[in-house]
């Protein structure tokens, strides 16, 4: 999780990188209606893993995931870099040195992805510790919003899914497992570049 120098906490970085993608998605004409939406993922990895914002949706009885994922290239690097945030790759479009770009595409899924991820997600407590978000250049930051009636409803944010707390004591290895994991299998689902 890579915070660049312009923020001074995550939440605002956050914040201003989903603003950039969604900006960035509605310029392409990924638009969709409000109340299709049944949630969004963001992910800020680490190891050159993808950086993405996916918003799951549910239209005339499809699943489609739209995603926009920030790419750069920097003359002192000779691979593209995907684990930087969108707000950078923006900045970038224009540089000498440096080149960032934005992808948007679309897809179709599988309902269970969405059903799992939103499951997972209401099982979650309430509220959450702070400690669930600990922003250090090894750690995948991951935030969720699951909507309803065309708003968010809930959200989560997280570096280590093993800090989430839930609203029962039963045992959430495979919740946990599919959150801390959940970047990766997206990844698989976008490709990475």
């Amino acid at each position: 999780m890579r915070i660049s120098e312009n923020y001074t906490d995550w939440r605002s970085a956050y914040l201003r990188d989903i603003e950039v993608a969604e900006t960035e998605l509605t310029h392409k004409n990924f638009r969709n209606e409000n109340c299709s939406v049944l949630c969004d993922i963001y992910a800020l990895p680490a190891h050159n893993h993808q950086t993405f914002f996916a918003r799951i949706v549910s239209e005339r009885g499809f699943y489609k995931m739209i995603f926009a994922k920030p790419i750069q290239n920097s003359i002192w690097f000779h691979d593209p870099i995907y684990m930087y945030t969108f707000d950078e790759a923006k900045r970038f479009e224009e540089h000498p040195m440096k080149q960032g770009r934005i992808i948007c595409r679309a897809r179709l899924i599988d309902k269970s992805l969405a059903d799992s991820v939103i499951f997972s997600v209401y099982k979650l407590a309430d509220s959450q510790p702070e400690e669930t978000v600990t922003p250090t250049g090894e750690a995948v930051f991951t935030a969720i919003r699951v909507y309803e009636g065309g708003r968010p409803w809930r959200e989560v944010f997280y570096t280590d899914a093993e800090k989430l707390v839930f609203s029962d004591s039963t045992d959430h290895f495979e919740d946990v497992k599919l959150l801390s994991n959940l970047y990766l299998k997206i990844e698989k689902l976008i490709g990475v570049g």
